[in-house]
């Protein structure tokens, strides 16, 4: 299998992941609540545990394709934005290791439209956070909104949210 080729891509966008001191992802001792970069779950600073921690989906992930072997979200990292998917690179190495890759699909997180497909959008443009990742879509061209007559389709903005350990999608209106 040859590998994805990540940095000849036609990029839209990209964005840097860099370890802040106020940054509670990374320092949950902070009084984060929600998935740290560790993986783990936090409620006000404090590991949550049951009988052990508590781990994101995308912790126990497998390596495969589309995962790479680190399990911890990268302390430095390199997004970059396509339009067919969105690479997170590990910047921790000089090789700039895959992270994690999302594919621009229809039922996938990085999704491509709205209202069961009848609108079509293109990633344009992202920006990183505190282990969220919001990528905003443009209409396709030749899109329009359900109501006839309504003029040309809304934004779209699809947020990769590490810290909730989910994915959910907003429409402006």
């Amino acid at each position: 299998m040859i590998p994805y080729d990540y940095l000849d891509q036609s990029i839209q966008a990209s964005a840097l992941v860099q370890v802040r001191d106020d940054d509670s992802f990374y320092n949950p001792s902070l009084g984060h609540t929600g998935f740290a970069a560790d993986g783990t779950h936090y409620t006000a600073g404090f590991q949550d545990s049951v009988s052990g921690p508590i781990f994101a989906s995308w912790f126990t992930e497998l390596p495969g394709a589309f995962r790479g072997t680190k399990a911890v979200f990268p302390s430095a990292g390199l997004i970059l934005l396509s339009k067919v998917s969105l690479v997170i690179l590990d910047e921790t190495t000089q090789a700039l290791n895959l992270w994690m890759q999302f594919l621009l699909g229809d039922t996938l997180a990085l999704a491509n439209n709205f209202e069961n497909g009848t609108l079509g959008f293109t990633p344009k443009s992202l920006s990183y956070a505190d282990g969220v990742i919001s990528v905003t879509y443009e209409p396709d061209e030749g899109a329009v909104n359900i109501t006839p007559g309504s003029g040309p389709a809304s934004t779209m903005v699809v947020t990769l949210d590490f810290t909730q350990d989910s994915v959910y999608l907003d429409v402006a209106v």
